[in-house]
């Protein structure tokens, strides 16, 4: 097995790194990473992103949101959370036993003096709280499996991250499954950083299972950078990806109670429909004629809507309010 460095820390490049080292350049070795990002929401290959995160407050703080190859659950990495990468050779997929491969982290860790706990899912807990995740992707006879270990991840700023919205969005898209979690760096006998800890990690592959190290090469670096660029930094992959779904909402206003549904493919919107309690200063239609095939943006949205010029009435919500009532969905 041989060892990859990343040296980025962008959500973007490392997910490409990934990518390319199980769909693209095939070496003659397994292969072992370790990699951080700065703060990011990573959702799975098969999930709808509007069920699995709290957009506004990724937004207010500037948390990337990224989709992975991989299926399972959104989760939230951010430096103080470490990445874990195995991308093997001559694998059978449908015979894959995911505990083969977390049981080495399992015995890193105790080597470190943290007893972890495996669940059926193939989760590490500690004192019945996760500290590691996992989920897996195949290519022909390669498999990515890569995880997270929480080392000392802001868990408020992860919980409220993952804060799935109020409103009422039906989907055939793949949910998440929350679960209590916890920081390694709690139960560590000795202080230490997360990079100390990844040298700890690092040291004990090297003495059990990695033989040398892969330098990436100019040709290697351009092809990822340009796989992230072109993919992972892409509204169409991030979330142009979205299945097929329907989002309702009730707004309540003094006027009354505005009723939203907007349908959606592909991240596009595909209907929209208002009823209202109150009058509503626009012809039936009007909304719908701006928004159909527009993205489902804050941006996109305010746009489309800053041109209705349309003379607001007395008794009506404003436009700004009603704006913002699409918005946030």
């Amino acid at each position: 097995m041989i060892y990859i460095e990343t040296n980025s820390q962008k959500p973007a490049i490392n997910l490409a790194y990934e990518d390319y080292f199980l769909h693209g350049k095939s070496l003659d070795e397994d292969i072992f990473m370790l990699w951080r990002n700065e703060p990011a929401i990573v959702i799975g290959r098969f999930q709808n992103s509007l069920e699995e995160i709290n957009s506004s407050f990724a937004e207010a703080h500037q948390i990337k949101i990224v989709r992975r190859i991989s299926g399972g659950g959104a989760v939230y990495h951010d430096l103080g959370n470490l990445c874990f990468s195995f991308i093997l050779r001559d694998i059978a997929p449908q015979i894959a036993d995911k505990s083969k491969y977390i049981r080495p982290l399992a015995d890193a860790l105790a080597s470190m003096g943290v007893r972890t706990e495996m669940t059926r899912r193939n989760d590490l807990m500690v004192n019945g709280k996760k500290i590691s995740g996992n989920a897996m992707a195949v290519h022909k006879n390669r498999l990515l499996f890569h995880g997270t270990l929480l080392f000392d991840t802001d868990l408020e700023i992860l919980e409220e991250a993952l804060r799935s919205s109020a409103v009422k969005i039906e989907s055939k898209a793949v949910r998440s499954i929350r679960s209590k979690v916890t920081n390694l760096k709690e139960y560590l006998p000795q202080n230490m950083d997360i990079d100390l800890f990844k040298q700890s990690l690092k040291r004990y592959f090297f003495a059990n299972m990695i033989t040398s190290v892969y330098e990436p090469d100019r040709q290697d670096i351009d092809a990822i950078q340009e796989l992230a660029k072109k993919k992972y930094e892409t509204w169409e992959w991030n979330f142009g990806q979205n299945p097929e779904s329907t989002v309702r909402s009730i707004r309540n206003f003094s006027e009354g109670v505005l009723e939203i549904t907007i349908t959606l493919n592909k991240g596009l919107i595909k209907s929209v429909e208002l009823k209202s309690t109150f009058g509503m200063p626009f012809a039936p239609g009007e909304i719908e004629k701006r928004l159909i095939n527009l993205r489902y943006t804050s941006t996109d949205i305010q746009n489309a809507l800053n041109g209705l010029d349309i003379e607001w009435q007395p008794g009506s919500i404003s436009k700004k309010e009603l704006i913002q009532a699409i918005i946030k969905q």
